[in-house]
This record gives structure tokens, sequence and C-alpha cells, in this order.
């Protein structure tokens, strides 16, 4: 067992934070994943997606009613997903090397990576908007500060707004995933805060729950209802698809496999349902008020008298974008760069090169012609479903929850396939994907592309189980010498 560990600690596939985590570092208890998602769901992008389905016409209920189908579904797959990471100790980079094969696993973690790249620098952008809003409302100067003149694009307030902020994610992750921990433990709640103040102004505003909630739905039919409400659905949870690939990245340092799935429980339905009953209900409160529903809480946060509450809530509500995005955008690509170069890049200089390259993003740039980037990103992202499939698949299914954990650092094992890449989770991944986009591009085909995420994941993950079975790689049999690797849960 020990000679075991010896090799893979000196493989060249490998460096100290890819190894499995160790008893000491598996410190995140039920509490944590609590506040983890507490802080993933408390915030900007969160609350303009739920209130987005209001705008949509969706009734106030309605809209609890999608994110909590949305939530069980989600929770499901991130705690299956998770499974691997808490029994096993090991980020999405490696795990993915057990169906994609040890080199083929770049593949899908460079595709994850950049994904999360651009969203983080989309993200840092959303949220530095809502810090500008914070400053400009205590320093009214602030928007004329720089004349007017722009530079790359940006006027001088907004480009110091977004590396103000911008640099608050550096502090978050300066000691390894134990800041993170630390961070979250405040960001949730004290933007929970907010939001309640928020709701018992929308209250007041509104006149009360009743003219909230009977506010009507476009969609007031089972007929008319039904394929928006799958697709609203999947929308919801293709915001949150790529966690599911990288929550083991998290639940590899849960002190039991208990933790992560309580955790997770809580966090989820429970949590997301709360938070979404709060946004529909401010959000609701505005088309009262308003007679157009807002879901941009910093839109709402003008009409607050105060700019002293104006320039807290903005602010308060901006630093938990900061927790999403480091959970979401940047935990993933520091894991993915150490898998690309594990001899030269560790989780912290993964980390920070991660964060400068959202820099290079320039993502006021990108949201002048926000419809093309977010296609190009949704694209991509539909590939990403599919390898959740694949990954669930090849670890439920096709190796009944055990790794070779040693095999899994060497070009000589199980992992290798051919010259390193697993063809049969390639196309089942392609399959997938191109099953799940196509009714982007094809009319006749629409419906399917609505619900794309269930399509694509469930594709891959039945064709990988058929080609794996019809044509299982030679070494499909897993040798003898893992009973020595197994780890229990």
């Amino acid at each position: 067992m020990q000679s075991h560990k010896n090799e893979i600690s000196s493989s060249s596939l490998t460096n100290h934070d890819l190894v499995p985590t160790t008893a000491e570092q598996r410190t995140w208890k039920t509490a944590n994943f609590v506040s983890m998602w507490v802080g993933a769901l408390n915030n900007i992008p969160t609350y303009v997606t739920i209130g987005g389905l209001v705008v949509l016409g969706f009734s106030p209920l309605q809209v609890i009613g999608i994110v909590l189908v949305a939530s069980l579904i989600l929770y499901a797959a991130l705690t299956l997903n998770g499974h691997t990471g808490s029994k096993f100790g090991i980020p999405f980079p490696v795990i993915a090397r057990t169906s994609y094969g040890i080199r083929g696993a770049n593949i899908p973690a460079l595709l994850r990576g950049f994904v999360a790249i651009m969203w983080l620098g989309i993200q840092t952008f959303a949220g530095s908007t809502a810090l500008r809003i914070a400053i400009s409302s205590m320093w009214p100067g602030w928007d004329s500060f720089g004349g007017g003149s722009k530079i790359l694009g940006i006027d001088l307030p907004g480009l110091l707004s977004f590396l103000i902020f911008w640099s608050l994610h550096l502090l978050v992750l300066k000691s390894g995933m134990e800041s993170l921990k630390k961070f979250q433990k405040w960001t949730g709640p004290i933007v929970g805060i907010v939001i309640i103040a928020m709701l018992i102004w929308a209250l007041k505003t509104a006149g009360g729950m009743s003219a909230i909630y009977s506010l009507p739905s476009k969609y007031d039919t089972f007929g008319k209802a039904f394929f928006p409400f799958l697709a609203a659905v999947t929308g919801v949870i293709g915001y949150w698809a790529t966690l599911i690939l990288n929550v083991p990245d998290f639940t590899r340092f849960a002190r039991s496999q208990k933790d992560q799935i309580k955790g997770q429980l809580i966090g989820l339905p429970v949590i997301f349902t709360v938070f979404t009953f709060a946004t529909v209900t401010i959000v609701g409160a505005t088309a009262v008020a308003y007679h157009t529903p807002l879901s941009d809480p910093v839109e709402t946060l003008r009409h607050f008298n105060s700019p002293f509450l104006i320039a807290i809530s903005a602010f308060l509500l901006s630093s938990a974008t900061v927790t999403v995005n480091v959970i979401a955008n940047m935990v993933s690509p520091a894991y993915d760069l150490a898998n690309l170069f594990p001899k030269y890049i560790d989780f912290k200089r993964g980390f920070y090169i991660t964060a400068f390259l959202a820099l290079f993003t320039f993502p006021w740039e990108l949201m002048k012609n926000a419809d093309s980037i977010f296609t190009m990103l949704n694209m991509i992202g539909g590939f990403l479903g599919p390898v959740a499939g694949v990954m669930i698949a090849h670890y439920f299914n096709i190796k009944k929850r055990e790794i070779n954990m040693k095999d899994l650092y060497t070009y000589r094992g199980e992992y290798m396939y051919y010259k390193g890449y697993n063809y049969r989770a390639f196309l089942a991944t392609v399959v997938g994907a191109v099953l799940a986009l196509i009714g982007q591009f094809v009319p006749a085909m629409k419906n399917v592309y609505e619900v794309s995420w269930f399509v694509g994941v469930i594709t891959a993950y039945i064709l990988y189980i058929v080609l794996m079975r019809v044509h299982p790689p030679a070494t499909v049999t897993m040798p003898a010498h893992v009973e020595e690797e197994r780890t229990h849960a």
C-alpha cells in the first residue's frame, strides 16, 4: 500500500494537489457544504436568472416550481458525481482519466476550463457594475472620474471598478480551499440579510403578498406551460451544469460521504427554493409597483431612498458574486491547468493563472455582442453535459464505484486505453452533444434543444455503457492488485 502511494506521489502525472487527499485534509463538514451553496446561490447572477423567468411571463408560483424541480435534479447529479471525490479524494480532471483516458482527460478538462474562464470574466464585470454603483452612491463624482476618457474600450471608473472587484478574488484562495471555507461562512449569511431587507421593502411597496402572487402567467394552461416549464428547468440546470463536473474538487475534502450528501441536500433543494421565494417576491413587487418586473437587483436597489443603503447593499451583493465565481469558475480551471502541466503548475498557481487570463477576456467588449458570446459558450457547454453522463456511467455502471488508484498516475496502466484516449467516451460525448444542440440549427427539432441538457446527458450515459459492453477495452477487467487500493466511503 505504501509503495503504491510512493509511486503515485513520484509520478510525472501528478503533484501535491492531484494526489488523493489525506485524512487531515478532509475537514469539510455538512455545514461547510451548506455554506458553499448559500454563498453560491445568494448573489446577483442567480437572482437575475430567477428574476428572468418572471420577466419571461411565468407566475411567481410557477418559478418556484421550476427551481424546485431543477434543484432536485441538480442535487441528484451533483451527489452522484461528487461521490467519487468524497470516496477517493481526487479532483475532476484526475477522475476524468478513468473514462476518457490518461491523455484524453485533458480535453474535457480544458473545455470546462475555457468556459469557466470566459464566465469568470463576464461575471466579474457584472459584479463590478454593482461595486461601481456602491462607490458612486457614496461619491457622486465617481462616475465622471477621468472625464469620460476610455481605456481598452471602457471608461476609467468602469475599468477601476472591474480591477478592484477582480482583485477581491485573489484574496479568497490565498491559503487554498481552507480560505474559501472561511470566506463563504460570512458572505452568504450577510447577503441573506440584504435579501431579507429587500423582501420587506418589496412587501411594503407592493402592498402585501396577495398582490404579488396574484400576478398572471402567460402560460395559464397545462398545454401552454408544459414545454416552456421543461425548457426553464433545463435552463436553470444548465446554469449550474458545469459545477456537476467539478464538484469532486470540493467533495474530495469532505469528512465523509454523508457530509457531502446531507450538506448538498440542505444547500440545494432547500436553500435554493427559499432564495427563489424571496427573489420572485421582490421581482413580483417591482412588477406590481412599476408595471414591469426588474430582474436585476442592482436596478431594484436604485429605488431605495437612502444612498447609504444603496451603497452597502450593492457592495454586499457584489461581494457574494466573488463566492460563486470562485466556486463555479476558478477552482475547476486551477485543477485543469494543474492536470495539464502537473510538473509546473499546482492548484494555487493555476488559480492565479485563471484570474490573470480572465482579465484578457475583456468582458465589456464581449457584452456588446452578448447574444453571440452566449451562443458560443452554450454550444461549448453543450459538450459538458454529456461528459457528466459518461463519467457517471463509468463510475457507477462500468466500474461499480471502484477506481484503480495506482493506474490513474501511470502511462502503463488500465486507463491508458489506446495511446491515452478512450474513443468510446469521446464518441458518446460527441453524439450526445450533437443531439442536444442540433435543435439550435434545425427548427423542426427546437423542442429537443429546449431540453438539451437531459438529451445530452442521457444519450451519452446510455451510449457509453453500450460501447463499453459491445467493445470493451483490453484492460477493462480490473487487476487483482486494485483490492489493495480500495477506499471505502
